[in-house]
């Protein structure tokens, strides 16, 4: 016994004892997964509806019935295929006639974004997914596997976003939209590993969420 004990302190015996059980239960199943997830997509995709959704009314009624001309000139944003994509349904179904190229345009209207990404925290009463504790023989590190009693994710996208119009040959100042701010959110909470509830704004996350209750 005295043998053992110079080997393992109660505390690594305990641990080792704990992985050893503990490692058998868990069954990850990993597929092929994109650069970035569904729920950064969807965030980021409505936080940005949401921005162009505050665009004044009256300020696109300036632009209706003329040939409109959207630069990217000063645009470089995450989704901004998205973000134009969107200002062009917007602008021609309010009776915007958008063309492709300046030379064509009457007005010109130009997109920015000071902000357009996502923020995210996690919070976990337990053990970690990304813990290991040295091997006591070898001295290697051995993954733990998670073990949570309670694990809180926290994910938020902002968008925000600017536009200036004028007259495509004069230059002459038609108006400007100020910041148009939009924003989307997505909680995560889960409970000694059993329990989990989802909060989010986003309704294609809670239509996806009915959905995969359908397929469990």
């Amino acid at each position: 016994m005295d043998r053992i004990s110079n080997f393992f302190s109660p505390t690594q015996l305990g641990l080792t004892l704990l992985l050893a059980f503990t490692t058998g239960c868990v069954n990850k199943l990993r597929m092929t997964e994109p650069a970035r997830s569904l729920g950064e997509q969807l965030l980021v995709s409505t936080s940005i509806d949401r921005s162009l959704s505050e665009l004044d009314a009256e300020a696109i009624g300036r632009l209706k019935g003329f040939k409109v001309h959207i630069s990217s000139e000063y645009l470089k944003t995450l989704d901004q295929e998205y973000l134009l994509g969107s200002l062009r349904d917007l602008f021609l179904s309010n009776g915007v006639l958008v063309v492709d190229t300046a030379e064509e345009a009457q007005m010109i209207v130009e997109v920015r974004s000071g902000a357009n990404s996502l923020d995210s925290s996690k919070a976990t009463l337990g053990i970690a997914e990304d813990q290991a504790l040295p091997n006591p023989v070898t001295g290697a590190p051995v993954a733990l596997p998670e073990i949570s009693f309670f694990k809180k994710e926290n994910n938020f996208a902002v968008s925000k976003v600017a536009l200036v119009a004028y007259q495509a040959k004069s230059r002459e100042h038609i108006f400007s939209s100020g910041t148009l701010l939009g924003g989307a959110y997505d909680r995560h909470f889960q409970f000694l590993g059993i329990i989990r509830l989802r909060f989010t704004d986003v309704p294609e996350l809670r239509a996806l969420k009915q959905l995969k209750g359908r397929y469990r």
